[in-house]
């Protein structure tokens, strides 16, 4: 029963957590309108992978151990807070470039599902205020979690997240190519990261 319930919860939370605006939903949605179809999956598989992690360590009751150290969350955070400002830089470079648009089809370019998952990975995993929040939900919803229980939520939640994180990547490319929108997020997406960036490390430090 508990097994279930385990992958039950971590199911549900993994959808319902992935929803909130974030870094990867921003950088998936910017990927995603930009050409790079098996890029933006695989940015939404590597948030979903650290998600799993992230949910793991809060059941298991590390997480907390982590989140009460504060030098630990501020090199965290700085640290999350440089890989999103990078993928920023990185991500208008690529915009600005006709040629990375044109190719992002091939699957020999460098934009493909694989180093979109160690992007969304790098992205989320350092992250002290996700660490958190699933400190806080675990603490919540199961305090009395075992570690096997720890580790078929974790499963629950990667499951969960990838599952969103999939769907909203191809909906997003059903946006057709002339629609407005689609020169409002590239800026829009820019200024989102800029702030989940500088929020993060504010947090760490107050």
């Amino acid at each position: 029963m508990n097994a279930l319930l385990g992958v039950g919860l971590g199911l549900g939370l993994g959808v319902v957590t992935g929803m909130p605006l974030g870094v990867i939903n921003v950088a998936l949605v910017d990927a995603a309108t930009s050409g790079r179809a098996r890029f933006a999956v695989g940015l939404g598989l590597g948030g979903a992978l650290a998600d799993t992690i992230h949910a793991g360590l809060a059941f298991a009751g590390v997480g907390r151990v982590v989140t009460a150290e504060p030098t630990v969350t501020r090199g965290l955070a700085i640290g999350a807070a440089l890989a999103i400002v990078t993928y920023a830089i990185t991500a208008r470079r690529q915009r600005q470039t006709p040629a990375a648009t044109a190719a992002a089809g091939d699957p020999a370019r460098p934009d493909r599902r694989a180093r979109g998952l160690a992007t969304g990975f790098a992205l989320t995993l350092p992250n002290p205020g996700a660490l958190a929040a699933w400190v806080a939900v675990a603490a919540a919803l199961w305090p009395t979690a075992t570690w096997l229980d720890a580790i078929l939520v974790a499963a629950g939640v990667g499951s969960g997240s990838a599952m969103w994180f999939t769907l909203l990547a191809r909906g997003v490319r059903r946006i057709p190519p002339d629609h407005r929108a689609l020169a409002v997020i590239p800026r829009l997406a820019l200024g989102l990261l800029v702030a989940i960036a500088v929020t993060g490390v504010i947090r760490a430090f107050v």
